[in-house]
């Protein structure tokens, strides 16, 4: 079995400057420090409070916060989960039920298909252009599932509201569940539409993922929250508890006390500092980005002609350099990212730089080989 994204991640972890994962590994902040700081009354202060109220606490700071309040109608259902990777699970074993086909958007993050897959589930790609401005008439399967990511990794691509009333309304019409990760969502504004007012002006079944992994460094605490309209055909709320009973309420507090804290500046600050990272990478990697708009917390960079991903990548782990191959992203046609490389930029400066400044050196020294 080849390896995938996340097996790259874990090696990253043992040693040497990490830009693999996007997972967040930057200083917290005063104000974050002083959360974790109070983690033992928290605790306790849990212990005294009913489950159901921390979730909703919880559910609704977070998505308060990035501007989704349709998400608390009556008629949506939802669950806390340890993480979107989780979810991401159940939704797999929600759709195997129902023996539903799915479409998928290509590129993205890999654990995305292979989670479906790894419940027996073929999958059709269709490309993130195609999402964002091709014909509808035929891109939902009829009676099947659309999944697509906003925004995506590794492109940071948005669906602005427009288009996504227009893909809802296909889905709509053709009997498709519409799936949507969202994870990456409270790093760009352009994402922060309510876009579950869009899905539930439509006659539509729908399964929205939020997440708050990628957001703060808190060591892998964290919590996933799956979202889904009332009556939806995918067995969604079996599947859930099939898997678990809730997420940690300790975890669910300090998510709440976070996004409260992001509603007052720590959001912008995390977007500012995202930003900075950026033009850090861009100034170090003397390299094309593949995606300039993005804004979400990776960058992805156009190799020269005659350079591999999966050959750089190599080359730079013998270096105790860490970055991410682009053909992992393109799950069903890899050829397509084999001139790409990602790099994280939740990191503090200093390693963003130290990183950067390596790999750039690394390319540099290729550059001089293939001119001799």
């Amino acid at each position: 079995m080849r390896d995938n994204i996340t097996d790259l991640e874990v090696r990253a972890l043992a040693e040497g400057v990490n830009l693999s994962d996007g997972h967040p590994r930057q200083s917290l902040s005063d104000s974050q420090q002083d959360i974790v700081a109070s983690f033992a009354e928290l605790f306790a202060e849990t212990t005294k409070v009913p489950v159901a109220t921390v979730e909703l606490n919880a559910r609704t700071a977070f998505l308060g916060s990035i501007g989704q309040y349709r998400a608390f109608d009556p008629d949506v259902e939802f669950r806390s989960c340890y993480s979107s990777s989780t979810a991401i699970d159940m939704v797999g074993k929600a759709i195997r039920a129902t023996g539903r086909a799915i479409t998928m958007v290509e590129p993205t993050f890999d654990n995305l298909h292979d989670l479906l897959t790894g419940h027996g589930l073929s999958i059709g790609s269709v490309a993130e252009s195609d999402v964002l401005t091709g014909p509808l008439d035929e891109l939902p399967p009829t009676g099947g599932v659309l999944f697509i990511v906003s925004p995506n990794n590794p492109t940071g691509t948005v669906i602005d509201r427009e288009r996504l009333h227009e893909i809802a309304a296909a889905c709509a019409a053709r009997d498709t569940v519409l799936v949507i990760d969202s994870c990456f969502r409270a790093q760009d504004v352009r994402a922060q539409y309510d876009m579950y007012e869009v899905l539930t002006a439509h006659p539509l079944d729908w399964v929205v993922i939020e997440d708050t992994g990628k957001l703060w460094p808190l060591q892998e605490l964290k919590a996933g929250f799956l979202n889904w309209n009332a009556h939806n055909p995918l067995p969604l709320a079996r599947m859930y508890s099939d898997h678990m009973l809730s997420a940690s309420p300790f975890i669910l507090r300090v998510v709440e006390l976070f996004a409260e804290d992001g509603r007052h500046g720590g959001y912008d600050r995390l977007r500012r500092d995202i930003e900075a990272n950026r033009a850090l990478a861009r100034r170090h990697i003397d390299l094309r980005p593949a995606y300039p708009d993005s804004r979400i917390s990776v960058d992805t960079f156009q190799l020269p002609d005659g350079v591999r991903a999966n050959e750089l990548y190599l080359q730079l782990k013998e270096q105790s350099v860490h970055i991410l191959p682009g053909e992992l992203f393109y799950w069903e046609t890899p050829d397509l990212g084999t001139r790409m490389i990602r790099v994280s930029l939740a990191r503090d400066p200093e390693s963003i730089t130290a990183g950067c400044q390596r790999v750039n050196q690394h390319l540099e020294h290729w550059r001089r080989v293939v001119i001799v």
